[in-house]
């Protein structure tokens, strides 16, 4: 899966042990960045492509993404992201 690029300086890092970080981040991992006076974070090429979450803290823009995983609906059979975590979810189902 394409995962979106931004510069260094925009990205934040995630504190994978803080108790507030929702479990799907820990487990998915996605791209936090500060974009302005917003956080944003993203898994997938791009916002539309992907799952895309915003806040004016970085915990505001975890939870926010992990809403959008929630009620993340495939766009078709080929949706990347959706392989993606299924390849996380159901590592031996994988036929990679």
């Amino acid at each position: 899966m394409k995962q979106l690029s931004v510069p260094d300086e925009m990205k934040v890092d995630i504190d994978y042990s803080n108790k507030e970080v929702p479990e799907s981040v820990k487990t998915f991992q996605p791209l936090l960045f500060k974009d302005g006076d917003s956080y944003c974070c993203v898994l997938g090429p791009d916002p539309q492509l992907g799952i895309f979450g915003c806040g004016d803290t970085p915990i505001h823009a975890l939870e926010d993404w992990d809403k959008h995983l929630k009620g993340y609906k495939p766009k078709d059979q080929n949706d990347e992201v959706a392989l993606y975590l299924q390849r996380v979810l159901n590592p031996d189902d994988s036929i990679f």
